[in-house]
Formats: structure tokens, sequence, C-alpha cells
């Protein structure tokens, strides 16, 4: 045998061995994937949700730290254990990371170290489809998708092009098995044209129902909206909210999450001909945090559970809310102002705060108690 032909051999040999390894390794992926997705569907998972997260120019100024440096955990610290028992958070982003100057009110850009203690804290999903999308143009836009992605925090609502649409919404999240599907629209901008190529998701029904059938398509055993919609400040919905409520529900929505008014509004359990269990919609959370004063309930919101619960024998998911009120807490009887978040009842006052806050909390409790809850 010639060196040459031996040479042949060699390479032969070592081409059948790697085609060999190559062909066990793809075989072991497939086994993982495998396993994946035959992970056992959990039969109850608890959602929580909050309410419009902004921050206006005094709590900016109120977290800064030092030179160019912000710290807004203090802000969270006392709801954070509800927020991480979680099986998912989610929650509405109602600011931009557009970049400095920061500013609050009416062209919201905030500091990223809001969007890190937003993760710490332990939000897993931001939606950024609303009114404030646009606040600081194109860069705004996409900014803010950047950072949150660097976070780890998954968003739906809006877009760097309309490419990347498809990969983002509907925004579907497996939780122990289930596969939940998140959706977010707003009723406009404030005025300001989406900047090309950015997107942002505005309400259209013939949109709407082509997303939630592609969320069908893909798996989604629960679907949710969050919808950015209704009027400022207004106690009750309108009727436009309502229909459109209605309108969702028959297009097989298992939940609707309200935002915009800044308030509080009804929740309520939706009867529709096409679903086997009632669907439930807030049409509004209100605030959760900013710096807001009037009316007095825009000085808090609320913590939404919504605990899932799945009917082995029909497959159907049931929805059942609790609430729990939280507080912007502004100063300490000092006058120190701190920005930070104190859940309360509806029925007490906590020890420890400023008078002008007792006051304020007061008013927002009066408010609150005429607001119909379904449990």
């Amino acid at each position: 045998m010639t060196k040459y032909t031996r040479l042949l051999g060699i390479i032969l040999l070592y081409t059948l061995c790697s085609l060999h390894t190559a062909c066990q390794g793809k075989g072991q992926t497939q086994q993982t994937d495998s396993l994946t997705e035959s992970t056992p569907q959990r039969d109850s998972l608890q959602l929580v949700f909050a309410g419009d997260i902004m921050t206006h120019g005094p709590q900016i100024r109120a977290a800064l730290t030092g030179a160019g440096r912000y710290d807004f955990a203090p802000s969270f610290a006392l709801v954070k254990e509800q927020i991480q028992r979680a099986d998912l958070a989610l929650a509405n982003l109602e600011t931009t990371f557009g970049g400095t100057p920061y500013s609050g009110y009416p062209m919201f850009s905030s500091p990223t170290a809001l969007g890190e203690a937003l993760r710490d804290v332990g939000f897993d999903i931001l939606t950024t489809a609303n009114n404030h999308s646009c606040d600081r143009r194109g860069y705004g836009v996409t900014h803010t998708i950047d950072v949150l992605d660097s976070l780890g925090i998954a968003t739906t609502g809006s877009y760097r092009t309309p490419e990347e649409r498809p990969s983002r919404t509907p925004l579907i999240r497996e939780v122990h098995g289930v596969k939940i599907a998140v959706l977010a629209y707003t009723y406009g901008t404030n005025g300001l044209p989406i900047p090309h190529p950015a997107l942002v998701d505005t309400i259209r029904r013939e949109q709407i129902a082509s997303d939630l059938h592609r969320a069908d398509s893909l798996g989604a055993d629960y679907k949710i909206v969050q919808i950015h919609w209704g009027n400022e400040y207004e106690k009750n919905p309108s009727r436009a909210q309502r229909d459109l409520a209605l309108w969702l529900s028959e297009q097989g929505v298992d939940a609707i999450i309200g935002s915009h008014p800044h308030v509080v509004q009804e929740s309520a359990f939706i009867e529709s001909a096409n679903k086997k269990a009632k669907v439930f919609v807030i049409y509004s959370m209100g605030n959760f945090i900013s710096n807001q004063v009037r009316p007095a309930a825009t000085r808090g919101g609320m913590l939404l559970t919504l605990t899932l619960l799945r009917d082995r024998t029909t497959g159907t998911w049931t929805t059942k809310p609790s609430y729990q009120y939280v507080f912007v807490e502004k100063r300490t009887p000092q006058g120190k102002p701190i920005y930070r978040l104190r859940p309360v009842s509806l029925d007490s006052v906590p020890s420890g705060l400023a008078l002008s806050e007792a006051i304020d909390l007061k008013a927002m409790q009066q408010y609150y108690k005429s607001i119909p809850l379904v449990r």
C-alpha cells in the first residue's frame, strides 16, 4: 500500500467518524427539544399585573444618587415580594428610554436605571404600546426595546421595524408548560407620527383578529390583551371601551387588561356566546407609579393577581382575580422625596405617613371604595 493510498484511507476514516459524531449530536439535540416540548402543563398559575409606570421630573431627580447615576430600587422595595412570587409579572411601561436629557411629562424619557429596577423587582414582560411610545421619536421607540432586550425583559406593542413585528407579537411565554400569549395596542400616540421604520400597534380590529388567530396557530393556551384606551381620570369606562371589550371577548381573548385613564376602573366578567369560560376585563389598572397628584385617585393603583385554574376534563381555564391597592408615598414626615409604592387597604391609614400623604390616601380610599371589582 502506497503512502498516498494510506493517506486516503485515513481521510476516509476521519470523515466517517466525524459524520457519526455529528449524527449523534443531532439526535441528542432533537431529544432535548422533545423533552422541552413535553413539559407537563400545570393546572394553576398566578399572573401579576401592574398599571402605568411613569417617571415625572421630580421622580427622576429623587432617584439621582450622583453624577449621572440613578437608583429606582427603593420605589419598589415594599411590593417586590408580591411581584417576585408570581409565575409571570407584567406592566405597562408608559415612558421611553430615549436618552438624555431625561424628562417627565409631556415627553417622557427615563434613565435606564428604571429598567434595571423593574428587572430586579421581577417584571418579566413590559408592554410598550401607549400614547407616550413616540415621545422621543424613532430613537425613543428603538432604544427602549434595545434596553429591555439587554435586561432580559420581554416586550410587545412596539417594534424597530415592521419586519421585526412577527417575532414579537403575539408574544408567547411558556410558563410551567402553559403557553401565555400577550398582545398590546394603543388608541394613539398623542398625535405624534409613528416614526418610520419603527412601528407601534394601534387599535385596529382587523389586525387584532389576525394576531389572535396567529396566537391560536402558535398553540396559545391563554390569551391576554393589554389595551391603552378610554378617557383620562374618568371613573367609569366609556361606551367605546365596553363595546371593544365585548368584541375582544368574541375573538377568543381570555383576559383584557386596560390602561390610560390613570385611575382604576371597574372589572367584570363578560359572557361570550363562543367562549366556554367567562372573559375577565379590568377597564383600567390606574397608575402604578408616577408623580400625579390630582385627582387623588391618581396617587395609587393596584397590583392585580389573576389565578388561572385549568379544568382537566375540558381543558378550559377559569380566571380568579384578586386586588392589592398601592399608594405612592412621595415624602417622609421630614419632607424628603422618596416615591415609594406602599401596599394599602381601603379601610386604614398606615402609621408613619406624612400628614399630607395621609390626607391624600384617605381621599384615594374614598374614591376606590365605590369602584366595583369582581372576585
